[in-house]
Parts: C-alpha cells; sequence; structure tokens
C-alpha cells in the first residue's frame, strides 16, 4: 500500500510538470501571433511604464492609509470631547474702566544722600597761611580773573608767595585739576608771582 501510495505520488508529480510544460509552450506560441504593445517592445519603454504604474499604485495606497489615519484622529478627538467632563467656559462678564475709579499706585520715597564725589587730585603743597595775614590781589597777575580768584582763595592759595613758591609739579598739578592744558606756563603765573610778590615787599 506505500508503495501504490508513492508511484501514485510520483505519477501526480510527472503529470504536473506535464501540464506545465504543455501551458508554457501554448504561451509561447500565443505569445508570437499576439503582438506586443509598442510600449512593451523595449526594454526601457517597459520598465519606465512599470515604474509609472508602481508610483501611481504606492501613491493610491499612501493616500488610503493616511485618509485611514486622519480619519482615526477625527474619531478619537471627537470621542474625547465626548468624554471630556468640564463644563464649557462662561462668558466672561465685560469689564470698563472709568478714569475716576483709577487709585494712583503708592509711590515710596527712596532716602537719597548726597554723597560727595573724591576726585583723584594732584598733591599741591599747600604753605600754612596765617588767616590774619592779608591776601593778594591774585587778579593783578595776568590770566587770573575774579572767578578764578576765588577758586584758588578756596584752595587755599591767597598771596603771590604761594604761587611763586610752586614746583614745576605743583604747577602742573593745579594746571590738571583746573583743566587749563599748560596755561599757568603759558602765561608764567610763578614769575609773574615772584615779581609783585618782590614789589609788595618795597
Amino acid at each position: 500500500m506505500a508503495k501504490a501510495s508513492g508511484g501514485s505520488e510520483k505519477e501526480g508529480a510527472a503529470d504536473f510538470s506535464a501540464d506545465f510544460g504543455r501551458l508554457a509552450a501554448e504561451m509561447l506560441e500565443n505569445a508570437k501571433a499576439r503582438p506586443i504593445h509598442p510600449l512593451m517592445a523595449h526594454p526601457a519603454a517597459a520598465m519606465a511604464a512599470a515604474t509609472a504604474v508602481g508610483i501611481g499604485f504606492s501613491t493610491q495606497m499612501a493616500g488610503a492609509f493616511f485618509g485611514a489615519l486622519q480619519g482615526a484622529f477625527e474619531a478619537t478627538s471627537r470621542i474625547a470631547e465626548a468624554l471630556d467632563e468640564t463644563p464649557p467656559q462662561a462668558a466672561k462678564p465685560e469689564v470698563r474702566i472709568k478714569p475716576e475709579n483709577i487709585r494712583p499706585a503708592a509711590v515710596r520715597k527712596a532716602k537719597l544722600s548726597i554723597v560727595a564725589a573724591e576726585e583723584p587730585k594732584a598733591q599741591v603743597a599747600k604753605k600754612p597761611v596765617s588767616r590774619a595775614k592779608k591776601a593778594d590781589d591774585l587778579k593783578l597777575i595776568s590770566g587770573i580773573g575774579p572767578k578764578l580768584e576765588q577758586v584758588l582763595n578756596a584752595r587755599g592759595i591767597r598771596t603771590f608767595a604761594a604761587i611763586a613758591a610752586w614746583s614745576d609739579a605743583e604747577a602742573a598739578g593745579v594746571d590738571a585739576d583746573l583743566g587749563f592744558d599748560g596755561r599757568i606756563a603759558r602765561d608764567d603765573w610763578r614769575g609773574q608771582a615772584k615779581a609783585l610778590a618782590a614789589k609788595g615787599r618795597k
């Protein structure tokens, strides 16, 4: 029995291969009889046509997929809205602000203190001047006017002798402090002060 079933299987396989061979032969004969479409005659044209068909098919499939995805998202959002238990937002009352109802903000007054800024000044050696001694009229020096005399007096410079006693560094320091750009040296304040001090002694 086993041999009989094995033999029938071999016969079936032989029949199938024979049938397949006959079918292939018929297809070849029919292919010769049927003309080939002009697009399929050239291999490159056949590939182009197949590619166009494939791209069209893939575009259709992508459109169907994305359409289904969009439908799923819309359905999900509708379900979420239905399940949402928060009440809809109530309309907010309209508020009208009138200028007379606005209170000015309280302004806190800051405590300010005035602090004198210390400017670095060149050290001018001030000769001790006694207050009892009469101040000279510094306006007699060419280049010193009433305002400048007041500034010099405020610095403790009241006499011709004080100006005549300045060293080069002291004169340059006072010149820099007053922003004169070398005016003291140009006008020769020290020379004029020496001459005026000598006149005053006579």
